[in-house]
């Protein structure tokens, strides 16, 4: 009872103080108590309870006591609670508290004319520089003109930069501009030269708009160049509209020395209507300061090529001015795209040792993005290292500086080895990149696959470009990885793997480590007998990822129990080394289409054929793995086990009738159709109900027979990614040469979806009605790319009747009138 009472005595204390009752939870009541005390003390009793959003400053009165005295020193100095919040919490973040600092200080920074957020910064580091009133101002100023995008960045200056901003033409010339202040303060703090002729300029009241581009254009400032400025406003009578204009034009031209001597050396002042004349517009200026260096038609020129050649002016590149005045017809002839006039090309090649080759091979028509801008500062290329960086991805960009200490016969055919194959994911971190880089100035990829990695069966490209960005994590592996599905488990579970000692010891522990594994063996009802009985295949499923397929879709497939099912008995028959058993088990193709097959044509049916043209490599394949992934390649579809929509439907992909043709460009696919055996006619036949029959009713005698429906050989539309359209037809053009013969093997009818119309010999296959049976699928559902998507199996034959593209030996033997209704493509 008497601590509630206390308690109460303590709220109702608090309210006539002005302290929030919220206090109560976070401090003792002793400390809450004597808070009160020293409110009353400093009469902050009004300003507490008027207070809305003085948290902050209540919690800082009960933690540190001597507070008090500085608050009520604030408050009769007229500074609101909202700054003194904001000093509160910046000095908490720099670990400190105001108290720390001198009340003097305080006032003065807290009554600043500045953002909030700023003035716990001032009155920390800006302050104690402070020795004359105009530097106070400038630093204000300076201060209110820095970006506040960058305001967290105020804290992180070095005490030189800070020091700057005591110089008053920082804010006009700098920080208006909202581009990259930070790095031109750095740049300009680098160049005290450069500080003294801005210094110089703003004192005449000269207006500039400066970034860090521009800054670096007056890298070349010097001590002794401060007083060609001097001269230069002489030169201009101090006219600060003239001067304006002009710095604005020598600006735009990068600022060069030439720019600047020709105004300075000139014999004859140039009056005011001169200098307007010369400075009204870009090329007016461009005119008067290098008709006279250039042997060229000058009206001829292109205002895109002229930042080159005042370059090459500028900075005495006389063979190239040579070459391009012998040779002014090609170099006029130049497009607004070619690689002379990419910014950056003029900085980072020497001009002189162009040849006029090199000017024929840099023109084209077509726009781009270069990355230039990535390239070392001051690092000088050859024109072959600029032309194979062109237009290239940042990310091989960024290699290439990286590789700086090879030659240049080294850098570039590393180079080439990997542009070849596009080996590098635009997405590739910073730390793998080095780390590629390492490894590539150790040796060339090509010698890092054909040897180090030479071992491995089956290693792509890429996957080895991969290998390359984690080999500090990996090396230890390397050597016993047999396979590429080896590789991908490693580069896929490298944070499982870093505790084992070798490739010997993941093997041995892999299925006590694939979470994927562990939760489908519970699922699937897989014994530790049944386990320990397979352990070897077992063990190769999960390596090449099988685990991690299965286990995907068998989480979409919750709940249909069919499906369920049928994912067991397949990834089961993987396990026991008998999947094509299963795939291919006893009389199963014969029940799916319901047409009579022979052993050889079933044989036939199983070979897989390939075709090879080109660069391209066609495939027929009808394994675990790639059927798993067929909604993944080329790329992801409704098909997908991991995202796809339809993928209930990927199961029936394992029925025996179908298979797939992969087309392969070097080593990455880039065309896929589905293959399937089933039967057609060119007229719908009679519907087969099986069911059992009505006697009381008449008997159809009129059916059907085999001889009227045809084995068919079905071509699904093709999937295709990173083609061209010449490409895109040509992959089309091996899928229908494949299934043709293919077809012929098997004495079937080839068919096509209309998708692939001319892309065969001339009247090999004519459009027709025909009508496709839409075979029996074991999973139930099953997806049919070129006849409407998912297709439930149903106890009744299934037709589906459309205009296809028919092998034209099939309408020789088609009914005179069925023939009629055929159409031949011409």
């Amino acid at each position: 009872m008497i601590n509630t009472l206390k308690h109460l005595s303590l709220l109702t204390r608090m309210e006539k103080s002005g302290l929030k009752p919220e206090l109560t939870a976070k401090f003792p009541e002793d400390a809450l108590d004597q808070t009160c005390e020293r409110a009353e003390k400093f009469e902050l009793q009004d300003r507490l309870r008027s207070g809305k959003e003085n948290m902050c400053i209540q919690k800082e009165l009960v933690k540190t006591p001597e507070f008090a005295v500085l608050y009520r020193a604030l408050c009769d100095y007229g500074v609101d609670d909202q700054p003194v919040t904001s000093m509160l919490r910046s000095a908490e973040d720099c670990g400190e508290q105001l108290i720390q600092y001198p009340h003097e200080r305080v006032l003065a920074a807290a009554g600043a004319d500045l953002p909030s957020s700023l003035r716990f910064y001032y009155m920390k580091y800006y302050l104690p520089l402070i020795k004359y009133e105009e530097e106070e101002q400038a630093i204000i100023d300076n201060l209110n003109t820095f970006p506040a995008a960058e305001w967290d960045e105020i804290s992180t200056l070095t005490d030189a930069q800070r020091g700057m901003m005591r110089l008053p033409f920082l804010g006009p010339y700098l920080f208006n501009w909202h581009d990259n202040e930070r790095t031109a303060l750095e740049l300009l703090e680098q160049n005290r030269p450069l500080q003294r002729v801005l210094a110089l300029l703003y004192r005449q009241g000269v207006t500039l708009a400066l970034d860090a581009e521009r800054i670096k254009d007056l890298g070349w400032v010097q001590m002794a160049d401060v007083m060609k400025f001097r001269r230069l406003l002489g030169v201009f009578d101090f006219d600060t509209e003239d001067l304006d204009a002009f710095f604005e034009r020598w600006l735009q031209n990068h600022a060069g020395q030439y720019d600047l001597n020709w105004f300075i050396s000139g014999v004859q002042p140039l009056d005011k209507e001169q200098r307007q004349e010369i400075l009204c517009n870009e090329l007016s200026y461009l005119n008067a300061l290098y008709s006279g260096r250039l042997r060229l038609d000058f009206e001829a020129i292109r205002r895109y090529q002229f930042p080159i050649l005042t370059y090459a002016v500028q900075h005495g590149k006389k063979h190239f001015l040579d070459l391009v005045s012998e040779h002014s017809e090609l170099f006029l002839s130049l497009g607004r795209y070619a690689l002379l006039f990419e910014d950056k090309f003029r900085e980072h090649s020497n001009l002189n040792s162009l040849t006029v080759e090199n000017l024929q091979a840099c023109d084209t028509v077509e726009r781009g993005t270069s990355y230039f801008d990535l390239l070392e500062d001051g690092q000088q290329y050859t024109f072959e290292e600029m032309r194979l960086l062109w237009r290239q991805d940042k990310v091989y960009v960024r290699l290439y500086t990286l590789l700086t200490p090879l030659s240049v016969d080294r850098r570039l055919l590393t180079l080439r080895q990997l542009l070849k194959y596009d080996l590098i994911s635009p997405y590739i971190e910073d730390q793998e990149i080095e780390q590629l880089a390492q490894c590539l100035l150790e040796k060339p990829f090509s010698e890092w696959y054909r040897g180090a990695f030479g071992h491995i069966h089956g290693l792509t490209r890429k996957t080895a470009m991969r290998l390359l960005q984690r080999y500090a994590q990996l090396q230890a592996f390397i050597p016993e990885l047999q396979s590429e599905a080896d590789v991908i488990f490693a580069l896929n579970n490298e944070t499982v793997i870093a505790g084992q000692k070798d490739w010997t010891q993941v093997r041995a522990a892999v299925l006590t480590m694939d979470q994927d594994w562990l939760d489908l063996k519970q699922r699937l009802s897989f014994t530790d007998e049944f386990v320990e009985q397979h352990k070897e295949p077992i063990t190769n499923f999960l390596l090449h990822g099988g685990s991690a397929m299965a286990h995907s879709l068998y989480g979409y497939l919750q709940g249909n129990d069919k499906a369920i099912e049928a994912l067991r008995r397949i990834v089961q028959a993987e396990l026991i080394g008998q999947f094509y058993t299963l795939k291919y088990f006893t009389d199963d193709l014969q029940r799916e289409i319901r047409y009579p097959i022979s052993e050889a044509q079933e044989t036939t049916w199983k070979h897989n054929l390939t075709l090879e043209r080109g660069p391209f490599f066609a495939e027929e394949a009808d394994d675990f793995y790639r059927t798993m992934r067929l909604g993944e390649l080329p790329h992801s579809t409704c098909l997908s086990c991991w995202t796809g929509s339809q993928r209930e439907c990927l199961l029936a992909a394992f029925d025996s009738n179908k298979k797939m043709i992969l087309i392969r460009k070097g080593e990455d696919v880039v065309g896929r159709a589905c293959v399937r055996l089933t039967k057609g006619a060119f007229q719908r036949p009679a519907d087969f109900d099986f069911s059992f029959a009505d006697l009381a009713q008449e008997q159809p005698t009129g059916k059907m027979t085999p001889a009227d429906e045809r084995l068919v050989l079905f071509l699904e539309r093709i999937y295709t990614c990173s083609l061209n359209d010449e490409e895109t037809r040509t992959v089309m053009k091996m899928a229908v040469s494949l299934v043709t013969q293919k077809a012929a093997a098997i004495g079937a009818v080839a068919v096509l979806a209309r998708n692939y119309l001319d892309c065969y010999d001339r009247d090999q296959y004519i459009s027709s009605q025909f009508y496709v049976y839409i075979s029996k699928s074991k999973n139930g559902q099953q997806y049919l790319d070129s006849m409407g998507g998912a297709a439930v199996t149903s106890h009744k034959e299934q037709y589906k009747g459309a205009v296809f593209l028919i092998e034209q030996a099939a309408m020789r033997t088609a009914e005179p009138s069925q023939q009629k209704e055929a159409k031949t493509d011409e």
